[in-house]
């Protein structure tokens, strides 16, 4: 008998020793999962950083500064006198198609690593794509403008002489000034790829909670501002961004939000719940949105 007890004792032992070893497996697993969500997180942050830097240089040094669209003259002659800084905003743009597009693949990894459906983050990387691809092409309207109004260049005696003849205006003053007008309509329906990107993204984060659920409210509405500039610039007669601020305005807070909390932040496990079912869930099993991964419950000795 005491054999027999000795033997089921050490059964027992046996399986709750399993029990642990499955328990601290778990246990890795989660701090290697939040390991990699933190790593992409930081990745993506730093990169949001330095495109939100490269957008404010090309939008005030550049299209505040240097482009006066009433007077086309007057804005091939700032360019001319300020080429450095015009041609570091086509540097600064450049440097946000690579980073924003490195940003929308990280943000769809994330999303799939905290278990989004992978659909999902399927669609939010393709509309980047898209996006940034627009973004490409107007770049090269952008340096097309640069390459007529460069004194500079090696062929530059070559530019003036065929482009600035004895028309007024030059010819060349209107090429560039088309090529800047493409660029900047170019912009704007960029945009309205970009608005459809951060409002599913927006949507997402309300739905799945991957990211504070109060920023998905932000992106959702800042999707809609996006969209709706852009239509109204491109579409409405005479539009001449008269509610821009306004429509604006909570992409600004979004993208600001976004790129500061994934520096300091681990994205949270995603928890796909009915907001709008009737049924609640104990408070005691609610994540808030500052929390991290849960542990898996440690089995009873």
């Amino acid at each position: 008998m005491a054999t027999q007890s000795e033997t089921e004792s050490s059964q027992q032992f046996v399986q709750m020793t399993d029990e642990e070893a499955a328990y601290q497996e778990e246990l890795q697993k989660l701090e290697k999962r939040g390991k990699r969500l933190r790593r992409a997180a930081l990745t993506a942050g730093i990169l949001s950083a330095i495109s939100i830097v490269c957008t404010i240089y090309t939008t005030i040094a550049v299209r505040w500064v240097l482009i006066e669209w009433q007077q086309p003259e007057k804005t091939s002659y700032e360019i001319a006198e300020n080429i450095v800084a015009y041609k570091f905003g086509v540097v600064g743009d450049i440097a946000v198609v690579f980073c924003d597009t490195l940003v929308g693949v990280l943000l769809g990894l994330i999303l799939v690593g905290a278990g989004v459906n992978p659909a999902t983050s399927v669609i939010l990387v393709s509309f980047k794509l898209i996006q940034q691809a627009i973004n490409g092409a107007n770049i090269l309207f952008g340096i097309a403008a640069g390459l007529l109004l460069d004194e500079n260049l090696p062929i530059g005696e070559v530019v003036q002489k065929y482009f600035y003849s004895d028309n007024m205006p030059p010819i060349g003053t209107q090429i560039s000034y088309m090529f800047l007008m493409l660029n900047q309509y170019g912009h704007y329906f960029m945009q309205i790829f970009g608005g459809v990107f951060i409002g599913i993204l927006g949507i997402t984060i309300i739905l799945w909670g991957v990211f504070p659920r109060y920023m998905g409210f932000s992106m959702a509405l800042a999707g809609i501002g996006y969209i709706l500039n852009s239509s109204l610039f491109l579409f409405w007669p005479g539009y001449d961004g008269t509610i821009t601020f306004v429509l604006l305005l909570p992409a600004l807070v979004s993208h600001f939000w976004l790129a500061g909390w994934m520096l300091v932040n681990t994205p949270h496990p995603s928890k796909n719940r009915d907001l709008w079912s009737h049924k609640q869930e104990p408070a005691e099993n609610e994540q808030s949105d500052e929390g991290d991964y849960e542990a898996p419950e440690k089995p009873q000795k």
